[in-house]
């Protein structure tokens, strides 16, 4: 393996922590929307809908994304089946490319790119408040109508 060969990391070997307090520290307002964290996600919390968006980093992937997690605490249970009769409607506010989402997360984004390479943390981190914006606009537009 060269030193520019970016294969065969492992999720342990990422520095999340490092990670998420750059996140912290280029979005300070979402300290005061956090639901909850842990080593690889950062949940901001939607309580006027009982929801929760997680943003994500799955390293050994090569991913970065946002999704409608669960967070017993805030009522977010069941949410995929909540959303369901309203996923089209929010998947066409967001108008998401197929090779964007994951089929096993609902209704979500992601965004291939080097997690292990720390000069792209700065734009992993605004990707992941901006996707998670459009994510709380078109939820609450969406939820606001019904």
């Amino acid at each position: 393996m060269s030193e520019f060969d970016f294969g065969g990391h492992r999720a342990s070997e990422f520095r999340h922590r490092g990670f998420w307090a750059l996140f912290a520290e280029r979005h300070p307002e979402e300290r005061a929307r956090l639901a909850r964290r842990g080593p690889w996600f950062w949940q901001r919390g939607l309580s006027e809908f009982g929801l929760v968006l997680s943003m994500y980093v799955a390293p050994s992937e090569n991913v970065v994304g946002v999704f409608f997690g669960r967070n017993e605490k805030l009522g977010a249970t069941e949410v995929w089946a909540r959303l369901k009769p309203f996923q089209p409607a929010i998947e066409a506010r967001l108008k998401l490319r197929p090779e964007q989402s994951a089929q096993n997360l609902g209704i979500n984004s992601q965004w291939r790119v080097n997690c292990f390479a720390e000069d792209n943390w700065p734009a992993m981190a605004d990707w992941l408040v901006t996707e998670c914006s459009r994510f709380e606009q078109a939820v609450t537009k969406v939820l606001r109508q019904e």
